[in-house]
């Protein structure tokens, strides 16, 4: 027996421990060095583009004739030359011309106005001549080189600096670390982990000990369980198997005994019958078998459908028995056949929990499932066109006028359909027999999101259309469900059969986990956020059908629609409700009173399953937000005309309305009619542009502990607002503003993009942290630690926040000084 638990658990140890001391110093010390290595080139290539941009802001004050080019120069040389960082306050930047001369240092000052071309460190290297050509050839680089340690002039030690080229000035920027910190660093850091692996590895060897000693105490007690259990479990077969009535014992959800009445009731063999599990052979009504047997006390009835191999239901009575053997539960089902009992068929077959799998296909693009379009000419004839699909081994054809823009699609089936009718005429033209509109998605849209529209639309096959409306191509829901190796349409799939809020509950619990498992995965923010919304979107579309079966259709059309951060497409997980309804028609109080209960449970329910009730009671539960569109259209009207800056600031988060359930139609009247509201009210903007200045900066300091990234992230949002409705665009998510502003804005498209990468490092952070505290039972919250953050996250943490200035900055220009 000892020789036995040796080799099972001493040995097992043994290797572990010699493979974590090899891993260690031949894969992890290395890799810890050369990461530690990158992590500086990245600080000082960072802190350097920080300088540019110093010099970037004189060089933009020349632009707006505040400063001549002298007087710029001078400016920024004299910032330059006191910037100080590091531990000891004495790194610095200097900066040459591309002679090159020095332009200026701030510890060799002797160097400044002189011809550098020639100058040679200790080892020859003419350091700063190799800086220019770095600049030449690729713009920046890195140079290795030796140098004063920092302002000692007697003491020369290797360093390696980072340089960048200012083109406007013909200037060289760079700033250097010195290799013997890195390497004491590094040292330090092997320290510690030498330390941590020694503490590892006596830590194992004291476990090992402890497991070895229990192990042989649990060995003893696990022969006599299992004496004990073999015996109860004979007892309970005897049992079973003397019963006339089909009997099944389950134990820990498995089936172990049954006796041949249920054999020749179900039809299947034992072999097969032991394969099955509870809800493979039962249903009943409203819940699993599982959920039922868990309300189980001692002894139970309930009705039921058993399913048989030749796929009958039978109407049948279970007596389901509580029963315990050695700590493991179990029931014995005694199973009747009833005839008079008409139960619902709740045979829906469950979804399966493979969301890992397919996670990172479900996040693909639809590009990478593109087909070439086959096209045909609508006036071509109906027997041209089943020529070209055997040439082009092809179900479809689409359908185009003038070899132009496509108006159609022809199938096989219309060919098909065509060949069998009465009246068949291959001569008839194909604009007789083809399908349009065409169903079409963005280019941008998801695998998971494209399979979602393809089941509402019971439509195989889907036209991809770029930013320009222009098709690029075609898919089919083959191809989609071959690439996801038919897993199953996941969480929106089961929210769409979902019955109960228990069970609504249950699958918004899920959330936290799958966006965790993307962020996890490196996918785009945007596609997590998007995951998010599109699981929201189901979530209310359920509800609402829901609750619509309970209280009765509607009297009049109406639209669920979802505000800030809901209507952007970027909620998170700490986010509450903002939502209203607009319904058709005038004002009455038969009407108005049947949208207000149906908001009222509505609000509830979402509440219940996880999503809170809004603190400004922005929900549509609210008799001022449950109104006909033309009560909407009227204030819509107000906050343009009657704006100003502290107001505006309440109410610019339904100027993010985006339709949810119901009637589109609603919606898009509603927002028609905002574009000609807010047409050429120059005073609406310049308030509405005040709304975002106003909003109190988010400070950000290394220093300081903690930062609040929803108040840090509303520049951004609002920025993008006040740009889409000047332009009329119809984007509501901040991103797709921000992109589609730079078409019709004179706004430096480098800056647009630098605001859209601040604003996502900002959604990643808040992402991750919400999901993060979720998963460790903590409740979300936007409240971000600094120290949390590695050094490269500090660095673009300050990047990002430093780009709310420049919001406020480009705002102020555009909209307060041209009222």
């Amino acid at each position: 027996m000892r020789d036995v638990f040796f080799i099972k658990i001493i040995v097992p140890a043994i290797l572990i421990i010699v493979l974590f001391v090899f891993s260690f110093y031949l894969i992890l010390l290395p890799m810890v060095e050369r990461g530690f290595m990158d992590r500086k080139k990245e600080m000082i290539m960072e802190l350097t583009n920080s300088a540019l941009s110093v010099i970037d802001e004189y060089y933009l004050e020349i632009e707006r004739q505040n400063l001549t080019e002298e007087m710029a120069k001078e400016m920024a040389l004299n910032r330059i030359k006191y910037i100080r960082y590091g531990d000891e306050g004495k790194d610095y930047f200097w900066i040459t011309n591309m002679v090159p001369e020095m332009i200026m240092h701030p510890f060799r000052p002797d160097l400044n106005g002189t011809d550098i071309s020639d100058y040679t460190d200790p080892e020859g290297t003419r350091l700063f001549y190799e800086a220019v050509r770095k600049v030449e050839d690729s713009g920046e680089g890195y140079i290795d080189y030796y140098w004063q340690w920092k302002d000692d002039s007697t003491r020369i030690v290797p360093k390696l600096s980072f340089v960048k080229g200012f083109e406007p000035w013909g200037w060289v920027v760079g700033t250097g670390i010195y290799l013997e910190d890195v390497n004491e660093e590094m040292k330090a850091i092997g320290g510690r982990l030498v330390r941590i692996t020694l503490l590892i590895i006596l830590l194992i060897a004291i476990i090992v000990f402890y497991i070895a000693r229990q192990s042989l105490i649990i060995e003893n007690s696990r022969i006599d369980a299992e004496k004990e259990l073999k015996q109860s479990q004979l007892k309970y077969k005897m049992l079973v198997e003397a019963s006339s009535e089909s009997t099944l014992m389950w134990l820990d959800g498995k089936l172990i005994y049954f006796n041949q009445p249920i054999l020749r009731q179900t039809g299947y063999s034992e072999e097969e019958l032991l394969k099955k599990g509870m809800d493979d052979l039962f249903v009943i009504q409203d819940e699993s078998v599982a959920d039922f047997c868990e309300r189980v006390d001692q002894s139970q009835n309930a009705e039921a459908m058993l399913r048989t191999k030749n796929g009958k239901e039978v109407g049948v009575v279970i007596t389901i028995s509580n029963i315990e053997i050695s700590d493991k539960r179990g029931f014995i089902f005694i199973i009747k056949e009833v005839t008079r009992h008409l139960l619902r068929d709740k045979s829906e077959q469950m979804l399966e929990e493979e969301l890992r799998t397919a996670l990172t296909i479900m996040n693909s693009s639809v590009n990478h499932f593109l087909r070439e379009p086959e096209l045909i000419d609508m006036d071509m004839s109906i027997n041209d066109a089943g020529n070209l699909m055997v040439r082009k081994q092809t179900d479809l054809l689409f359908v185009t006028k003038n070899t132009k823009d496509i108006v159609g699609v022809f199938s096989s089936d219309a060919f098909i359909m065509d060949a069998l009718s009465n009246d068949a005429d291959q001569n008839r033209k194909v604009f007789t027999m083809m399908r349009s509109p065409v169903p079409f998605v963005n280019e941008k849209v998801l695998l998971f999101e494209a399979l979602l529209l393809m089941e509402q639309e019971g439509t195989e096959y889907l036209a991809v259309k770029n930013g320009q409306l222009q098709t690029t191509g075609y898919i089919i829901k083959k191809d989609l469900c071959e690439a996801q190796q038919n897993v199953s349409m996941l969480l929106v799939r089961k929210i769409e059969k979902a019955e109960l809020i228990g069970q609504l509950q249950g699958l918004y619990d899920k959330l936290p986990g799958i966006l965790s498992l993307l962020l996890s995965s490196d996918s785009h923010c945007r596609n997590v956020a998007r995951i998010s919304t599109v699981v929201s979107d189901a979530i209310a579309n359920r509800v609402i059908e829901l609750l619509i079966e309970k209280t009765g259709p509607p009297p009049v059309k109406f639209a669920f629609v979802a505000l800030g951060s809901d209507g952007r497409e970027e909620q998170t997980l700490k986010t509450d409700q903002d939502n209203a309804i607009i319904f058709q028609g005038q004002h009455t109080e038969q009407v108005h009173a049947y949208f207000l209960e149906l908001a009222q449970k509505i609000n509830n329910w979402l509440n219940e399953i996880g999503y809170e009730f809004c603190k400004g009671k922005v929900m549509a539960s609210n008799p001022k937000w449950c109104q006909p569109v033309s009560k909407w259209k009227e204030y819509f009207k107000e906050w343009v005309e009657d704006s100003d800056p502290e107001s505006i600031l309440d109410t610019s988060i339904f100027f993010d309305m985006r339709f949810v359930y119901g009637e589109p139609s609603l919606v898009d009247e509603l927002k028609d009619e905002i574009k000609k509201t807010t047409d050429a009210k120059a005073v609406f903007f310049s308030h509405l542009a005040q709304s975002v200045r106003r909003t109190k900066p988010v400070a950000y300091s290394e220093k300081q502990e903690t930062i609040d990234l929803k108040r840090a992230m509303l520049p951004f949002v609002g920025f993008a607002r006040v740009y889409a409705l000047k332009n009329k665009l119809s984007e509501t998510n901040t991103v797709y503003r921000l992109r589609a502003i730079t078409k019709s804005e004179k706004i430096n498209p480098s800056f647009v993009e630098e605001i859209i990468n601040a604003y996502e490092f900002l959604m990643y952070l808040r992402l991750r942290l919400q999901s993060a505290k979720i998963l460790a039972n903590e409740p979300p919250d936007n409240l971000l630690f600094v120290d949390a953050l590695s050094k490269i996250e500090k660095a673009s943490l300050k990047t990002a926040m430093n780009e709310i200035t420049e919001i406020y900055t480009q705002i102020g220009f555009d909209f307060e000084t041209n009222v």
